[in-house]
């Protein structure tokens, strides 16, 4: 579900936190996350709760509101808010270039951790 940007520290609170830039279309996102969700539950299950929030670049709401259900997610909300945080970090498809531009980092998927006290980035994997 997406969740608005001011409710985010307090239901993030003591968890490490990584944002998962992917899309449905993206078989290389399709096949990531198996792996990325079974290591979520690991984590939980150790005691060290990780939160990922879904940075779609699925073509519609609908599509990245599903996926991020389907995944046990928060998602950032397709459009502006996305397209910001996508540009924020560098990292967003190729079929998004003629809207965001050619100076990105990475495609997706890619998962960046963020330091859970002033969420400024610790590390990026592009998966």
């Amino acid at each position: 579900a997406a969740v608005p940007s001011d409710t985010l520290p307090e239901c993030l609170s003591g968890k490490r936190v990584a944002l998962y830039f992917a899309a449905g279309w993206c078989p290389m996102c399709t096949r990531f996350e198996p792996s990325l969700l079974q290591f979520r539950d690991a984590a939980q299950e150790s005691g060290k709760p990780l939160e990922i929030i879904y940075v779609p670049s699925d073509r519609t709401e609908a599509d990245a509101m599903q996926r991020a259900k389907a995944m046990n997610m928060m998602s950032v909300p397709v459009g502006e808010e996305a397209d910001g945080v996508k540009k924020q970090y560098k990292i967003w498809s190729g079929a998004e270039s003629m809207k965001l531009g050619f100076g990105r980092r990475s495609g997706v998927p890619a998962l960046v951790v963020l330091d859970a006290k002033e969420g400024k980035e610790l590390a990026f994997l592009a998966a």
